[in-house]
């Protein structure tokens, strides 16, 4: 599907910490920690933050992903939001505006100075949500899964956050569904081929066997 507008890289990160998921690989859903300490949070924040987390960052980082949470909760549920939160926490971002030269010709610039990562963060936040659009805000699709996502399809219908898992693993289990149905709740049989000294066995779910004559 053609890409059509970018997601919302720091809503999506906060709103989906802590959310229930399951990756490939995982016996079972889980959820992470949100912001346990510094390293973990470091860590968790890496795709929306390039400095290092201190201890005295925790409590409005925890502030801000709270706030990212019921902003998205709020979006998919088509109900306004409340802004208070996220604007205190921008509020120790302030700008300055510069007249530059850029190829010989006159321009206007404003330059950020962030008294704190979570006030550099949530001015991103309010960049962020400024430019959605609601309607591209989802959930993932899959009951195992809880994610929430952007879709940047041109044809809105995008269903999963991952093609792998979520996007493959519910194909089969709606084909799965499908073909117990179709059998009156009993597991097919196979279709069996046979020819020369061995016999095919063609499972219900594409597996093939090779028995032995």
């Amino acid at each position: 599907m053609a890409e059509l507008t970018a997601p919302p890289q720091a809503l999506l990160l906060l709103a989906n910490l802590g959310r229930r998921r399951r990756p490939a690989g995982a016996a079972a859903p889980y959820s992470e920690p949100i912001l346990p300490g510094s390293t973990v949070a470091a860590a968790q924040l890496a795709g929306v933050v390039d400095q290092s987390v201190a201890a005295a960052d925790l409590v409005d980082l925890r502030r801000l992903q709270r706030a990212a949470v019921h902003a998205a909760e709020a979006i998919l549920a088509g109900g306004a939001l409340d802004c208070a939160e996220i604007n205190a926490l921008a509020a120790d971002s302030t700008a300055r505006v510069e007249l530059i030269v850029t190829n010989g010709l006159l321009r206007r610039q404003l330059v950020w100075t962030d008294t704190s990562l979570a006030a550099a963060l949530a001015r991103r936040l309010i960049e962020e949500l400024n430019a959605l659009e609601p309607d591209r805000l989802r959930r993932c699709a899959r009951p195992e899964c809880d994610l929430i996502f952007y879709d940047t399809t041109r044809s809105r219908t995008r269903r999963w956050h991952a093609e792998d898992p979520c996007g493959w693993r519910e194909r089969q289990r709606v084909h799965r569904t499908r073909r117990s149905n179709s059998n009156g709740g009993r597991p097919g049989t196979g279709r069996v081929i046979s020819g020369g000294s061995a016999t095919l066995i063609l499972h219900p779910d594409f597996v093939i066997s090779p028995v032995r004559a």
